[in-house]
């Protein structure tokens, strides 16, 4: 999962960088660019982007982004669909996970009930990362209730990565809560560094939107945690023994430099989906959004098309 992770280099860096910021301090939200609207679904306040009509187009992101992941993107494509890019409960404006369940299995139902609320009965999934898994899962569930699908840097098999110290020092009580206390914006930081190619997209406005969309990390902070502590085994089971009844038409687009999920997990999936299609983008890291947001535009509007 894409912030928790720098290779070898690891433990120096990023806990130097623990070491060097403090993420308790209060800030002013950054502004908004895209008006967003709210549903309730089993108690959580869901905010979401929604733009264009037609077919919808779901955005579903991953972990540590929001619906900005997609804001360079969601203007072209609300050209061809009701484009609907929700925060996932926890992230970006959203309230809480209900119960403090972060669960692949919660968050997908959770999907459901959103789009349930927003009468989509059907359309295209998008996701990347964490969003993988759960849209995944509801694909798999209501396999009549979308049409296409497409896959970005995602994981959905249980041979997971390993993503270094800090990943495994996070899951531990009361350390994980000390280190994002005490240098959570640094971590969070060095995490989205390290899965672009282009660093500079990287900005402190951007920074601030993952992070601090609200002004306080918190909640954002308990997150980010309570979805490294879920135990995702019997999930990640589940869409392992169903992943090849999928027979939707599928996309699966990769970065050819991801440090986080490395092209074989994409190879994986490609074998898995039969007749899938897939599309390595050159030069770009795990946030594909935030690298190369028109070819992945591109890629995904000409996937719609067919």
């Amino acid at each position: 999962m894409g912030s928790f992770k720098r290779h070898s280099l690891l433990p120096a860096c990023v806990l130097a960088l623990v070491l060097a910021g403090c993420s308790a301090r209060e800030a002013a939200p950054p502004p908004e660019k895209m008006a967003m609207k709210q549903a309730t679904v089993e108690g959580a306040e869901i905010r979401y982007v929604e733009q264009g009509e037609g077919r919808p187009i779901v955005l579903v992101h991953g972990i540590p982004t929001s619906s900005y992941l997609w804001r360079d993107m969601i203007g072209e494509l609300a050209g061809h669909g009701r484009v609907i890019a929700p925060d996932l409960p926890g992230f970006g404006f959203s309230g809480p996970a209900p119960e403090g369940d972060y669960s692949i299995a919660t968050y997908a139902r959770l999907l459901g009930g959103f789009l349930e609320a927003l009468s989509v009965e059907s359309g295209a999934l998008v996701c990347h990362d964490f969003g993988g898994p759960i849209a995944v899962t509801y694909a798999l569930k209501h396999p009549e209730r979308y049409e296409q699908l497409v896959i970005l840097d995602t994981f959905l098999h249980n041979d997971l990565p390993d993503w270094g110290l800090l990943y495994k020092l996070a899951k531990i009580r009361p350390i994980g809560e000390f280190l994002m206390w005490l240098g959570g914006e640094s971590i969070v930081r060095a995490g989205l560094e390290a899965g672009v190619s282009n660093t500079s997209r990287i900005t402190d406005e951007v920074l601030a939107r993952y992070y601090r969309p609200e002004g306080k990390p918190a909640k954002i902070n308990k997150t980010y945690l309570g979805t490294m502590r879920s135990d995702f085994e019997g999930d990640l089971a589940f869409i392992e023994k169903n992943l090849k009844s999928i027979d939707k038409p599928t996309l699966i687009v990769w970065a050819d430099s991801d440090a986080y999920l490395p092209l074989s997990l994409g190879e994986r999936i490609h074998e898995d989906i039969a007749g899938s299609k897939m599309e390595v983008l050159p030069q770009c890291g795990h946030f594909l959004q935030e690298d190369a947001p028109e070819e992945v535009t591109k890629l995904i509007v000409e996937f719609l098309r067919q």
